[in-house]
């Protein structure tokens, strides 16, 4: 595909095979302007660039400001879609909306860029209608904005609700902050009836809230999964709103270990795990420089988590950021 026309030509042909043999989508580096409302509505999709490098491939929407209707650059409907390889920025709702109100199953999401949309960047959506999005994929990928703070607080990383299994993966987080009114969202965040998903090996960076399971004091919010080997750190003094670098509100049975905390903000907790709800939690064998806390009635097991300063955190940390910011210059 080499302009926006021919790319949604074949998304349109692509919904309307009726092989169920997997099709993909292939595209040209070069800018896709007003790629908004792209809807994948068929099984078995995949849209990569042939390049492989995001910075070549760039679908945009109409801007980063408040309008109606709804605007996204990819609305997936069906299960079995992937999307790699490519930059996609400026829309006034989210980048990707995935449906888990239509049953949707195995998204992959890998070596992508996202940038600088009004709402969250990657949202999962659901309603109570009894359907769920599993098992789907986000690595390798940067959610960023680049002003070096979000266009208003309604905003987050990846936001996701109805959803199981999911893995989010050796991602980089920046900048999820915001510029007025109250606290953003988190940068990773399951709630509102998910389970049991992994958040592993990812990077935030100077966001207000980095990753979240659960919110509020309500029951089915979130329960079980891992959050694992993560880096956290918040250092700029501009953000008003920095807060809890991990947070399990109304989670049970969640796991939380092994990751690194350095908060250079007033706020003055590193962990929080959260109401009566959140219960036979483990948090162990964490590297943080501030207080991991139970609040408002939670209960779990503490174990062998250590805290560290500022020079151990970065001694610590140093080399891991380079390799990762490495990779990403690369792509």
């Amino acid at each position: 595909m080499a302009n926006t026309l021919e790319l949604k030509n074949a998304v349109h042909i692509a919904n309307n095979d009726k092989s169920g043999n997997l099709i993909e989508i292939l595209v040209d580096d070069g800018e896709y302007k007003n790629s908004s409302n792209i809807i994948i509505s068929r099984n078995n999709i995949t849209i990569r660039s042939i390049s492989n490098n995001p910075a070549h491939v760039v679908l945009s929407g109409s801007g980063m400001k408040k309008k109606s209707p709804v605007e996204v650059i990819f609305d997936i409907s069906a299960s079995n879609v992937t999307v790699s390889g490519m930059t996609l920025r400026n829309v006034s709702h989210h980048l990707i909306q995935v449906r888990a109100e239509k049953d949707v199953d195995f998204f992959s999401l890998d070596n992508c860029i996202l940038e600088d949309s009004y709402q969250q960047l990657l949202k999962v959506s659901g309603k109570d209608n009894g359907e769920y999005s599993d098992f789907g994929v986000i690595k390798n990928s940067r959610f960023e904005y680049t002003a070096g703070v979000a266009p208003n607080y309604y905003v987050g990383g990846i936001d996701a609700h109805r959803s199981r299994g999911w893995v989010v993966s050796n991602n980089i987080f920046l900048n999820i902050a915001s510029p007025a009114e109250k606290v953003a969202e988190h940068a990773i965040h399951f709630w509102k009836h998910s389970f049991d998903n992994t958040v592993v090996s990812n990077i935030v960076i100077n966001s207000d809230r980095g990753i979240g399971f659960g919110l509020g004091n309500n029951k089915n919010q979130s329960t079980g999964g891992i959050i694992a080997f993560n880096k956290i750190t918040h250092d700029n003094p501009n953000h008003a709103f920095a807060d809890v670098g991990i947070s399990l509100e109304s989670s049970p049975h969640t796991i939380v270990t092994n990751n690194e905390i350095y908060l250079n903000s007033n706020y003055p907790n590193a962990i929080e795990y959260r109401f009566p709800n959140t219960q036979g939690v483990i948090i162990k064998d964490n590297i943080t420089n501030k207080s991991i806390v139970a609040r408002d009635g939670a209960d779990g097991i503490i174990l062998a988590n250590k805290s560290a300063g500022i020079f151990e955190y970065y001694w610590n940390s140093i080399l891991f950021y380079f390799n990762q910011a490495i990779r990403f210059i690369n792509n």
